[in-house]
């Protein structure tokens, strides 16, 4: 079987959803757009159509949960058009919900290898401020014979975590706030601009003026956001500023302990309740992708192979204890690569809450936390559903080329799933 390498890596910042996102007038399509068309230019196609359709042969991405309006009509396929990419690359549209951009990249790598193709583009978008989580969702009233229908509130799966297998308040407070201080140190690298600037994108938006952050060091910007919907927010009696986004904004610099520890519960009210929106992943706006490439590939656009997939592996679960799904799957995928966990150098195991996050890795993988999630991970970072499987990706990649980690080898990439399911990986260095 044919080895195919992640060859480039692209992401935009992770904007913080709501009323103050810095992409609250860029849309999700726009955003991935931006990625693709980033991509192009990193391998060298650019926007030669000719080029394009003689080296790529395929676009597989992912959107979830929500699949109309901007992330309707096959997202995968309207984002590569709206970059405009060539005619004669086709695209998909892949939903596993929180690891839909990991579950995009793994099918990727699976039809190269049993079916052709030396070039793909892989990864997924998601904007949570513009489409809620749950928008449009109707399920059928029999589902409840079958599941609790409360699991559908991911929130409410988290508390169920927290009760069943006692992850104290106090713990997740700790985790969360364990978070900010490794993602603060990430972005605080490099001068500034961060362990992932080479990944991040630079892109010129108007952002609610609430919600501006103008920096001095801010990177020149390639891309600037079309301004349909700034037009439009300004028009409604909005101010906004332009700025050029260049990090994730979701942390939170001047959280404690004690700060986390006075937030209100949101997902329940009883005095059992413990999680909050301090432990929790954020909802957020974002695009990310990777660029697949068999060795033939590598030789047709001149790249060197940067990590490869070892294995893959996705397991279901309780749907009220969902999760839960790391600490399955991430065993599953160790079984099928031949490995244990000490052949792990770095593990990122997504946080999209304390408690979920909290009992795999500490209480039953018993993982080095020192190892986990050393530049923050969803509660820092965020967690923008489709879009956190490719970001967590592309963030991969400069582990591997960071200093720091020059004895890694191998770096698992795991998340737990709305409706009960665990996703895992295994990045290899090439």
């Amino acid at each position: 079987m044919k080895d195919v390498y992640v060859v480039e890596a692209a992401r935009t910042a992770v904007a913080r959803g709501g009323k103050r996102s810095w992409f609250m007038n860029v849309r999700a399509d726009e955003l991935s757009a931006i990625v693709m068309k980033e991509l192009r230019e990193r391998i060298g196609v650019g926007e030669d159509w000719a080029k394009q359709e003689a080296i790529i042969d395929d676009v597989v991405w992912a959107t979830c949960a929500n699949a109309y309006k901007e992330q309707g009509g096959n997202f995968g396929r309207m984002c590569w058009s709206l970059s405009g990419g060539a005619h004669g690359v086709p695209g998909t549209t892949v939903d596993r919900l929180c690891a839909s951009s990991l579950s995009a990249i793994a099918m990727a790598i699976g039809v190269m290898q049993s079916f052709g193709g030396d070039v793909v583009f892989a990864g997924g978008g998601q904007h949570m401020t513009h489409i809620p989580m749950g928008s449009g969702f109707d399920p059928h009233p029999d589902i409840a014979k079958y599941m609790n229908p409360m699991s559908i509130n991911m929130g409410w799966t988290a508390e169920q975590v927290a009760r069943r297998f006692n992850i104290s308040r106090e713990a997740q407070d700790k985790f969360a706030l364990e978070s900010h201080r490794k993602c603060a140190a990430a972005q605080d690298a490099n001068g500034g601009l961060g362990k992932t600037k080479d990944v991040i994108i630079p892109i010129k938006a108007k952002v609610p003026a609430k919600g501006a952050k103008v920096e001095d060091i801010a990177p020149e910007a390639k891309y600037t956001a079309s301004e349909h919907l700034a037009k439009a927010y300004v028009e409604e009696g909005n101010e906004v500023v332009e700025q050029v986004v260049f990090r994730d904004q979701g942390l939170r610099r001047d959280t404690t302990l004690e700060k986390l520890s006075q937030m209100p519960t949101v997902f329940m009210q009883d005095e059992a309740a413990t999680v909050t929106a301090g432990n929790s992943s954020q909802i957020n706006d974002a695009g990310a992708g990777v660029v697949l490439a068999t060795e033939e590939g590598c030789k047709k656009i001149d790249k060197k192979p940067i990590m490869k997939m070892k294995a893959y592996a996705v397991i279901g679960v309780e749907p009220e204890i969902m999760g839960v799904g790391p600490a399955y799957a991430i065993p599953k995928v160790l079984k099928r690569a031949g490995m244990t966990k000490d052949d792990i150098g770095l593990w990122e195991v997504n946080e999209a809450f304390a408690s979920q996050a909290y009992y795999c890795c500490v209480d039953v993988l018993d993982l080095p936390m020192d190892r986990v999630n050393v530049w923050g991970s969803g509660i820092s970072i965020g967690h923008p559903l489709a879009c956190t499987g490719a970001r967590i990706a592309c963030d991969i990649t400069q582990m591997f080329k960071d200093p720091d980690f020059a004895d890694v080898k191998y770096i698992v990439e795991s998340m737990c799933i709305g409706g009960g399911m665990g996703a895992a990986a295994i990045w290899e260095r090439a």
